[in-house]
């Protein structure tokens, strides 16, 4: 039995396997990335680097590809790494420091991890409380690692084997003093904190026994740090310098630089650095070689060196405020190959709209120094501005060689090698937030477009225009048949990136994705590659004059075919299609509005409708891309209204419906279709009765979820206004996580039954208002209509969004009470979710793992009931005269994003993509999921319809994984897109990295497989052609002949 079930999986399965090998990276592209970087630093030549999606990565100099990363959960933040051996870097993770790990730079293998205390047992600090750093002097062939972590524990830990040597725990655990720098000499180990008092920091100082960890002395150094930013540098002399004195303490106190020597047992005195105002100091990467950066209230900075006794002024650069010709300086140090420090200085001309590059090199025998310099073209209207330098001070021998690593302000990360440009990564495509797929046009069309439509014009004849079109048609069918898809891709879709070649391919694979970023760019990518075709970075309105602020975009939709037009008496639309994202603009003075961005997908450029006064000449493609403020204030909800003009509702904070574009045309369309709009919006209140309480008011908080239709009242407003017609009050503590429409187009469905094998047949419950809503309920609340739980707990409802019947609901469990592991996805009338069964819920089997359950709905209570779901009225009672077949699978891996596939037409069956936390995707076919797979033996009637013999457990088949051996991390949403074939679904995914692959869940039936015998099917059909020709004469004597006897 076991063996014929697995037989009969794997062959379901087998329309969508996975690639074969020659098919990877033809059909298919994967763009690994790291994220936005938080701190770099050279090694040789690797780049070592933290980000904000909490990767520990090492980046080739010479390219800026990835030679290795370490990706990290979001329960083990990354907090302080060093490098140690010239070879090893160790890094700590995890709240309070609690896991240390040491990898191999150059290959990136872990050599050791070592849980050093319980994470969630670890104290939280609001200032730094973690540090790393590694001694002097080796011990037996292996360098001690010397940690801070939860803020009040020192450990020195061996490198080699992970033992803890000895540990120090601050008497007062925290309470009173917050440790953040350690340093080691070769006589203590320095921990250097900060203890607050009512107003101000004050620094304290704890030195270590190297050898046992016991203390030496533990002071208060008496300071008065502001409470907002209590910076401090620790300085040392370089190993090679000859004196071997302390560190020095030094900080900035009432504007002026104080310092303190240390020694192992603290005594000394506070030195004041007179004559100098100071605004701020900084620690540019050389306090182990004595320097740091004090910046003076005249605007300029001065290079402060620790000499081993005290301060000395080294150097001062002037001018490095921002100012109307020049932005503000950004410095980096490092050490050269000799060891010597060099100190370089990044700012933007806005005369000569170039970057400048200055480089210090100090003569410390002469206590003088040089200052040297070059301009590079960066493009500040491309990546924004400069946030941060990285300075490789081996190469600044001379200015050719100089390297420096730019992070911007957008996310990109920027290799120069004197003034010529090594490499960019475009790292803020880990943080895409919306995102569509937009088709491109054929040649003949766009070239029609592109020359105003004339030819078309010209040929007035309508027998000769459908000549050439049929010609056009089988030209086209022509190469259907001699050349393959993945032929025809690698080939012609990716020969050129010039715009004015940007046409689709002969099977609508290549088509443009418009991404949106948190980091204020749009991006207009190749599907067929994964390529950056264009850039946008958004405008800040009125907040990018002296204010400042970023642009989040919420959602993006893809406006239909704008314009038509008549030719030779028939009708012909062209494919011009533009983008509207819709976004929310955060300025720096909490002022929030809704901006609206309209852009040609193909280019970029900004087709907002002009404004009074605004030419079209007046738009740069170069600059920044400006929107349109519609709400001055947040947007509560966003839709496309159906009347195909492309027009944009939003509503504001007082529900009032603002249109984009605000015409007579479009508000007469709003009007027009305003009865047959509903709008489902979460609300929260704080006196809400309770169901079954009477009269009694509950205090507490509560979530409303609220249904709202449109009126137009012009004695209130001269807009229209949302105003509820029903409601769903949640118990107190449940709160709506997300709110998921049916996410494809319910007309495409053309199939409305399921034939089953007695000839009988399921109709579909296809109800286009259908909405799935997710909750989270902390406390001791339950969810609405299920019964109490002392717990956490999760739900899923599945409502009429018209009058908000709730037509199907569960109550899930929330693992260490957070529901975000439950996933869902609806489409037509199947629904799916995936959730973590962690077994101790009361109504579970006692089996932890991940569960899958598939849905499907159809209509009346038996097979052959019809109700017409499709043309009900949703007012209807029959709306609610539905079954549903529900089952449960166990799956061997996490879910992290789900998705199903979508075709053109809606002929070809829909596999469900699964993201894993394997860092995979997988595709799973509709029938291993159908609930309606018979617990017992197949018989003849159900073997018919295809179904198998129910398996709680979903196969773990390496052929299911569309990224077969890409490492597709942290995907957190999965798209997919028709091609022009109705076999081939388009499936991006999208997270820390990009993926975007081809899949056919019923077989390539629309196209030739490549081993095809074309010259066989030509003979043949010559060969018939001849008999026919052959054989005619001899039918048509024989014909007449026949006519002639048969008078």
């Amino acid at each position: 039995m076991l063996p014929s079930l697995l037989v009969a999986s794997l062959s379901l399965a087998a329309a969508s396997w996975a690639l074969h090998e020659s098919d990877v990276g033809v059909v298919d592209w994967h763009t690994k990335l790291v994220g936005i970087p938080l701190q770099n630093t050279f090694h040789g030549d690797l780049i070592l680097t933290t980000t904000t999606s909490n990767v520990f990565a090492a980046l080739n100099a010479t390219d800026g590809s990835i030679a290795w990363r370490s990706i990290h959960d979001d329960d083990d933040p990354i907090m302080a790494f060093d490098v140690y051996d010239h070879s090893n870097v160790a890094l700590l993770s995890g709240h309070g420091g609690s896991t240390l790990r040491t990898y191999d730079t150059s290959t990136g293998h872990l050599l050791l991890e070592r849980r050093l205390h319980n994470p969630t047992h670890a104290r939280r600090h609001e200032l730094q409380h973690v540090g790393i750093t590694t001694g002097r002097s080796s011990v037996e062939g292996s360098t001690p690692l010397f940690v801070l972590t939860n803020g009040d524990t020192v450990s020195r830990i061996d490198s080699q084997s992970g033992d803890v040597v000895w540990t120090w725990s601050s008497p007062d655990q925290g309470s009173l003093v917050v440790y953040s720098h350690i340093r080691t000499t070769s006589d203590a180990v320095y921990a250097i904190g900060l203890a607050k008092s009512k107003t101000t920091y004050t620094l304290h100082v704890t030195t270590l026994s190297v050898a046992n960890g016991s203390t030496i002395a533990s002071v208060n150094i008496p300071a008065n740090l502001a409470t907002d930013t209590p910076g401090f540098v620790l300085l040392e002399l370089p190993p090679s310098s000859l004196s071997t004195p302390g560190p020095c303490l030094t900080w900035l106190e009432s504007s002026s630089i104080r310092a303190a020597v240390l020694t192992p047992g603290l005594k000394g005195q506070v030195q004041i650095l007179p004559g100098v105002n100071y605004t701020r100091i900084q620690d540019i990467g050389l306090a182990g070689a004595g320097q740091f950066i004090a910046f003076a209230q005249s605007g300029s900075a001065h290079v402060m060196r620790y000499d081993g006794e005290s301060l000395q002024l080294m150097w001062e650069f002037t001018d490095v405020a921002p100012s109307r010709t020049r932005t503000e300086s950004h410095f980096a140090g490092s050490l050269s190959e000799d060891g010597e420090p060099r100190i370089a200085s990044v700012y933007w001309s806005h005369a000569n709209r170039q970057a400048i590059h200055q480089t210090f090199t100090p003569r410390l025998a002469e206590g003088k120094g040089q200052l040297t310099g070059y301009a590079f073209p960066f493009r500040t209207h491309e990546h924004g501005v400069i946030r941060h330098v990285t300075f490789d001070g081996r190469s600044s021998r001379t200015h050719e060689t100089t390297r420096l690593l730019l992070t911007t302000s957008t996310g990109t990360l920027q290799l120069w090698k004197h003034d010529t440009l090594q490499w960019s990564r475009e790292e803020a495509l880990s943080t895409i937030r919306v995102a569509a797929f937009v088709p491109l046009p054929q040649p003949s069309a766009s070239s029609d477009l592109s020359t105003g439509s004339t030819t078309g014009r010209r040929i007035s004849n309508t027998v000769l225009s459908c000549i050439r079109r049929f010609s056009e048609s089988v030209l086209q069918h022509l190469r259907t048949y001699t050349v393959s898809p993945s032929t025809r891709e690698s080939g012609s879709a990716r020969s050129s990136g010039a715009l004015s070649t940007l046409y689709s391919d002969q099977f609508g694979f290549r088509q443009v994705i418009v991404a949106a970023t948190t980091e204020g760019v749009l991006y207009g990518l190749d599907s067929s590659d994964g390529r950056v075709i264009w850039r946008r970075l958004f405008g800040l309105g009125w907040a990018s004059d002296h204010v400042g602020g970023r642009v989040f975009p919420v959602k993006m939709y893809v406006l239909p075919e704008k314009v038509g037009r008549v030719v030779d008496g028939s009708q012909e639309e062209t494919m011009k299609q533009t983008v509207v994202l819709v976004t929310q603009r955060r300025a720096h003075n909490t002022l929030v509005d809704t901006v609206v961005f309209e852009v040609d997908p193909l280019t970029g450029d900004d087709v907002r409708p002009l404004e009074d006064g605004e030419s079209d000449t007046s738009r740069s493609r170069y600059g920044p891309l400006e929107g349109k403020d519609v709400i001055q204030g947040p947007m509560i909800e966003a839709f496309v209204v159906p009347d195909g003009q492309g027009t944009v509702a939003m509503l504001d904070e007082f529900l009032q419906v603002q249109l984009y574009p605000d015409t007579p045309a479009t508000r007469a369309s709003l009007a027009r279709l305003a009865h047959s709009l509903h709008l489902v919006l979460p609300t929260r209140t704080s006196s809400i009765p309770s169901p079954g309480a009477g009269g009694d008011i509950d205090p507490s908080t509560r979530t409303l979820l609220v249904g709202h239709r449109l009126s137009f009242n012009d004695n209130v407003s001269t807009v229209h206004v949302a105003y509820p017609t029903w409601r769903i009050i949640f118990s107190p503590g449940e709160t709506i996580r997300e709110t998921i429409r049916n996410d494809k187009n319910i007309g495409q469905e053309l199939s409305v039954g399921k034939v089953l094998g007695d000839r009988r047949t399921l109709y579909k419950y296809l109800n286009k208002h259908l909405r799935v809503v997710l909750t989270e309920a902390k406390g001791s609340g339950g969810q609405m209509g299920l019964e109490e739980s002392s717990g956490s707990m999760c739900g899923l409802y599945v409502l009429d969004s018209v009058k908000g019947t709730v037509l199907y609901q569960v109550k899930l469990p929330a693992p260490e009470g957070r529901c975000d592991d439950v996933h869902a996805a609806l489409v037509d009338h199947w629904l799916v979710y995936a959730y973590f069964e962690d077994g101790t819920g009361a109504g579970g089997d006692g089996t932890k793992g991940w569960r899958i359950v598939s849905v499907e709905m159809y209509e009346g209570k038996q097979p052959d009931d019809v109700t017409r779901s499709r043309e009900l009225s949703s007012y209807s009672n029959a709306t609610t005269d539905f079954m549903a077949y529900e089952q449960a699978y166990l799956i061997p891996y996490g879910v992290t994003a789900l998705s199903t596939t979508s075709t053109r037409l809606g002929v070809t069956l829909k596999n469900l993509i699964v993201a894993s936390r394997r860092h995979a995707v997988h595709s799973v076919p509709r029938r291993l999921l159908d609930p309606r797979r018979p617990l017992g033996k197949v018989s003849p009637a159900e073997a018919e319809e295809g179904l198998v013999t129910y398996d709680a457990v979903l196969p773990d088949d390496a052929r299911l994984a569309l990224s077969h051996n890409y490492e597709v991390a942290n995907i957190r949403q999965i798209m997919s897109a028709p091609s022009r074939l109705e076999s081939t679904s388009l499936v991006l995914a999208i997270g820390l990295d990009l993926f975007l692959t081809r899949v056919s869940p019923s077989g390539t039936f629309d196209v030739l497989s490549e081993n095809f015998n074309k010259a066989q099917l030509v003979l043949t059909i010559g060969g018939l052609a001849l008999a026919i020709g052959l054989v005619r004469p001899v039918v048509r004597r024989k014909q007449l002949r026949g006519r002639w006897y048969s008078v």
